[in-house]
């Protein structure tokens, strides 16, 4: 089973995920750790349709027919300030709620839970790509992340993996 998705409406549930996952990248950037990130969420996303074969929410938002329309998330407003003070993951989770608010509207609270496991997911991938060592080795997930994944997990009610 699929649901009818607009643009719009796919757009702004792919956004929910994209800015969790942005969140947690600049909690401990680097410009190889951040392409690396990068990679990991992107192998992340593009595997949730199987992983989440019975969920109608996520196989619909990653139906390969819409995707060659091509999607346009709004990309999280932040400021170089935002990033210095920490508060990208205040916005993020602004994101992430209405992501969620919209996925409620929907399907049901089952189907939601997952989708919020999904975002969760992308972040956890996300932390765990590169270390802060040379050319992102060394220790994978910073304190910092581990904060931010913390918040975002107790956020949307998630529990670690």
């Amino acid at each position: 089973m699929t649901l009818e998705l607009t643009s719009d409406e796919r757009n702004k549930l792919l956004g929910g995920p994209l800015a969790a996952a942005l969140a947690v990248m600049t909690v401990d950037m680097g410009i190889v750790s951040s392409a690396q990130e990068a990679i990991a969420l992107g192998k992340e996303l593009a595997g949730a349709s199987a992983r989440y074969a019975s969920n109608p929410l996520i196989t619909s938002l990653f139906d390969p027919e819409a995707l060659k329309k091509g999607l346009s998330p709004e990309k999280l407003q932040v400021t170089p300030e935002d990033v210095r003070n920490g508060k990208v993951l205040d916005r993020a989770l602004e994101e992430v709620d209405a992501a969620l608010a919209l996925a409620r509207t929907k399907a049901d609270e089952a189907t939601v839970q997952e989708y919020a496991r999904l975002i969760v997911e992308g972040c956890e991938a996300v932390a765990a790509a590169a270390g802060k060592g040379l050319f992102g080795s060394g220790e994978k997930v910073s304190p910092e992340e581990k904060a931010a994944l913390d918040r975002i997990r107790q956020h949307l009610g998630v529990s670690a993996a």
